[in-house]
């Protein structure tokens, strides 16, 4: 019997981490090449087809997704199944920790409005670590689509995330996937082909969170 015949296959980054840097936010985020986060899809063998820009401040976290795909139908049951933003955010970044935390949040988000929001947290926690998750009202999403691409700037209020505390933890674990209907879906750090991500924040990339100087 082999001992590793059920051990998914791992791409090079998830041997090495993955490190990202985000920029501090005086202001509005834009879709800026300092705030553009790293494509990872070719380690992942994978299409890129959406670019991602990220900042923060001490007061939110905010972030700027643009497809370079049309919007075509929100999926019917599972939103994975249709165009859709995920965002998985640890605020502690605790690698050594092989489940979720009450520092994890798993977020979706739409380009158009479904079931009276754009966007929500859809954390799956342990019983122990449970917390209130954020309410939808609080996220500031803002989308923009025209025939051929859509763009989604989301803001996720610093209340919104459990153990957020920038001053003393300057860095945060952080992947995401952006599915698309009829496609495959475009991650950063680690695919869904490998790991059940929402459940293991080990795999996620590292955000570090850069103070202006």
């Amino acid at each position: 019997m082999n001992l590793f015949e059920d051990l998914p296959e791992l791409s090079p980054v998830q041997f090495f981490g993955l490190t990202a840097e985000s920029l501090f936010l005086r202001h509005t985020l834009k879709p800026e090449k300092s705030h553009l986060l790293p494509s990872t899809s070719e380690l992942l063998d994978e299409e890129t087809f959406a670019d991602v820009y990220t900042a923060w401040n001490f007061e939110k976290l905010c972030f700027y997704v643009a497809v370079h795909r049309p919007f075509q139908k929100i999926g019917e049951g599972d939103f994975r199944n249709g165009d859709s933003i995920e965002l998985f955010i640890d605020t502690r970044d605790l690698k050594t920790k092989g489940v979720v935390t009450r520092f994890c949040h798993h977020f979706v988000f739409f380009p158009v409005e479904t079931q009276n929001f754009y966007g929500r947290e859809v954390t799956r926690f342990r019983n122990e670590d449970t917390h209130r998750l954020c309410h939808p009202e609080d996220l500031q999403i803002t989308p923009d689509l025209d025939k051929d691409s859509y763009r989604i700037a989301i803001e996720i209020p610093a209340h919104c995330l459990h153990g957020y505390d920038p001053l003393s933890f300057s860095r945060i674990g952080f992947t995401y996937r952006i599915n698309r209907f009829g496609g495959r879906p475009q991650h950063f750090a680690v695919s869904s082909d490998e790991y059940e991500i929402p459940q293991h924040p080990a795999t996620w990339g590292t955000l570090k969170l850069l103070k202006d100087e």
